[in-house]
């Protein structure tokens, strides 16, 4: 922390009423681009070892390092909303 940044002790004084702490996931990512199109998979292993699979077709063209970070953005949105 820089020296010039003042420490403050003004917290919100609220109450927590819950926690929630969901079991960790395993997430695997790929995604692949070839002449007829791209696409992109995601699989999900939990903690009791289900596996969730996801799959999905790339509306347009693009190279396979892209196809790569929309598989990874894809399976983090997926993390985020599902419970």
């Amino acid at each position: 922390m820089p020296v010039e940044w003042e420490l403050s002790d003004d917290l919100p004084d609220e109450d927590v009423l819950m926690i929630e702490v969901t079991p960790p996931r395993k997430m695997y990512f790929d995604g692949a681009s070839h002449k007829e199109g791209a696409s992109t998979g995601v699989v999900f292993v939990t903690s009791k070892g289900e596996v969730l699979h996801y799959s999905f077709t790339l509306t347009q063209n693009c190279s396979n390092n892209i196809a790569e970070y929309q598989a990874l953005i894809l399976g983090l949105e997926i993390a985020v909303n599902v419970k």
